[in-house]
């Protein structure tokens, strides 16, 4: 990648936050499976769908496996110091999409 600037790296602030936001959401579906009561929705406007048992723990690995792939997205370069948008999209974007389709799976059962 060349020293030019990428509108699409975000800012260092904006990684720390997003960084933050992905341990909350994670914190959340741990304390909601130790509950065994997770609350999950999927639109602003919609009370939620509270799952139990083995929905709930299905909907937690999809939780988890979304806020590991956003912590890998935006953690620090490992490599040369450069934070290639491309590159991490290609190698963890497919994590966070396989924990969003586990949560819409999860979330899906639990209303029909």
């Amino acid at each position: 990648m060349s020293g030019d600037s990428d509108w699409r790296v975000p800012s260092p602030w904006a990684r720390g936050l997003g960084i933050l936001a992905a341990a909350f959401i994670a914190g959340y579906g741990a304390v909601g499976v130790l509950r065994n009561d997770l609350i999950v929705s999927l639109a602003k406007s919609s009370a939620g769908v509270h799952l139990h048992g083995s929905l709930a723990w299905l909907c937690f690995a999809g939780i988890l496996m979304m806020a590991v792939g956003m912590v890998r997205f935006l953690g620090p370069p490992f490599d040369d110091g450069n934070f290639d948008f491309d590159k991490r999209r290609g190698r963890f974007g497919p994590i966070f999409a396989i924990g969003l389709g586990l949560m819409v799976f999860s979330h899906s059962m639990a209303s029909t």
